[in-house]
């Protein structure tokens, strides 16, 4: 009965991690994950530089997601939304997987695990997008189960991280991560007493994780992008701002208690504390608070690294609490949770579970698809959420700025979207610098209540959400026509579905 209670423990973890990880609503960057990239670097069709854009159509782009995106174009290609969907499912379990198996080495698993482990996902769960950071994640995890399990894998390790070094650096731009987990590694490990690692171990690491990274389409430049995309701070991006417990509390409750167990469980063990496990594990907390986005890789790093001190520290008082439950009961709970999260995960805020869902409420569909319809085109200054669902469904209209940012846009284009985004002193700058005869703004932007002061532009739509203003210079003809009620409206329905 304990091993059957142990393999129902094992699929309510995997449904739990279903329900979480199969969330179908669309990000903004969804469309340029799928669309940017559709061919190999040396093919003609791969775009060195910004082809989107009407600001700056000849800046070197710099693609640090090349690779991902044109994975997720493929996939799209030849399975649709659903493929989409079952890719990111299995990165999502591939990565829990190495955490199970890291688990399974260092501890017995227990009642403690179970529940830790459903934190663990839960926190995982933030921004669980179809997104190039779920294989980082892969990556990232496949590094620290090799570092755990370092004395058996020594060679395999040398052999290992170079190609995963490789990979990653042509995945997503987040491949510093794992240099910078080796550094952490190679320093700390020295105070490990007796299971610290030969020192040339973690230094042969880095330098072959270095010299392998310039293998991809641009070279050195990736690096220099990292380097400066690093250091720019963005607090007009709610992912990329610190964490902060007053204002993210309701959106990150799992993380805040994910933190408030394993500190005190780290503290209460008996199990031996490695310093470079601490320090690893500080490292990825300090991210987490740093950046938002990072909190899914605290709580990856919780899982490996944290889950034997749970496990020790809470066994005995869990084991009495389980142990009120006859082992029938108990299989009866889980059966029940396993349903349920199963149940969830197909129902809970779906209208159709296999494909992406678009919510009209958070994306400009009804105002693009009245532009797709009257044949609108021109260059648009699109609200930043909304760029890309732009780029995808109304490729004559070139944007005046997307989710790439530094990638491919300098810091004056930037400043320029901003400083109009929220109605700041020089925001006419945006329509008197640029090209701009096409506006598409959130009615929540600044910008929206500012546009009204011109009198060269007409808003000609208004959705949902979106507002369309065109420039009366160069749109006078469907301006007029539109006065005369002489084109095509769309119907504001609630949900699309990508594409």
């Amino acid at each position: 009965m304990a091993r059957f209670i142990k393999i129902l423990a094992i699929t309510a973890i995997a449904s739990f991690c279903l329900r979480t990880f199969s969330d179908n609503k669309a990000d903004v960057d969804l469309w340029g994950n799928v669309g940017f990239v559709k061919a190999l670097p040396w093919h003609d069709g791969f775009h060195y530089t910004n082809a989107f854009s009407f600001t700056e159509p000849d800046r070197p782009w710099i693609n640090h997601e090349w690779l991902s995106e044109y994975i997720f174009h493929v996939v799209h290609a030849g399975t649709g939304n659903t493929g989409l969907l079952a890719l990111k499912l299995l990165l999502g379990l591939c990565v829990m997987a190495l955490v199970a198996a890291s688990v399974h080495r260092t501890t017995k698993p227990g009642p403690p695990t179970f529940f830790y482990l459903l934190l663990v996902v839960c926190t995982m769960g933030y921004g669980y997008g179809t997104r190039p950071h779920h294989f980082s994640y892969v990556l990232y995890s496949l590094m620290l189960y090799c570092l755990q399990n370092h004395q058996r894998n020594r060679v395999v390790m040398l052999v290992l991280f170079p190609v995963l070094a490789v990979i990653w650096a042509n995945l997503h731009g987040a491949f510093f991560i794992g240099l910078l987990l080796l550094i952490a590694f190679g320093v700390l490990s020295r105070f490990d007493g007796e299971d610290r690692p030969p020192a040339w171990l973690p230094a042969a690491g880095v330098a072959l994780f270095l010299a392998v990274t310039p293998i991809n389409p641009y070279g050195l430049r990736l690096w220099e992008f990292i380097f400066q995309s690093g250091v720019k701070f963005r607090p007009y991006l709610s992912e990329w701002a610190p964490f902060n417990p007053m204002r993210h509390f309701a959106d990150h409750a799992d993380f805040v208690v994910l933190v408030l167990i394993s500190l005190p469980a780290i503290v209460f063990s008996r199990k031996p504390r490695k310093p470079s496990h601490l320090g690893i594990l500080a490292l990825s907390l300090a991210g987490a608070l740093l950046m938002r986005r990072n909190i899914p890789l605290f709580a990856i790093t919780a899982g490996f690294l944290v889950t034997e001190h749970i496990e020790d520290a809470a066994r005995k008082p869990l084991d009495r609490i389980v142990s009120v439950l006859p082992q029938p009961a108990l299989a009866v709970v889980l059966c029940c949770f396993t349903i349920l999260s199963a149940w969830f995960a197909v129902t809970f805020d779906k209208e159709a579970p296999l494909e992406i869902e678009v919510s009209r409420e958070s994306f400009a569909v009804d105002a693009v698809s009245f532009m797709e319809r009257n044949g609108i085109k021109g260059n648009t200054l699109a609200f930043f959420d909304w760029a890309e669902y732009c780029i995808w469904h109304i490729p004559g209209c070139p944007v005046f700025l997307d989710g790439r940012f530094r990638s491919a846009y300098g810091v004056e284009v930037i400043d320029d979207y901003f400083e109009f985004l929220y109605a700041g002193p020089g925001w006419t700058r945006a329509l008197d610098a640029y090209p701009t005869d096409i506006v598409l703004l959130h009615k929540g932007n600044p910008a929206f209540a500012a546009m009204a002061s011109r009198k060269d532009w007409v808003l000609v739509f208004k959705g949902i959400t979106a507002r369309l203003f065109l420039k009366m210079s160069v749109h006078e003809k469907f301006i007029r026509a539109l006065a005369k009620g002489q084109v095509a409206m769309v119907e504001q329905q609630q949900e699309a579905i990508f594409p």
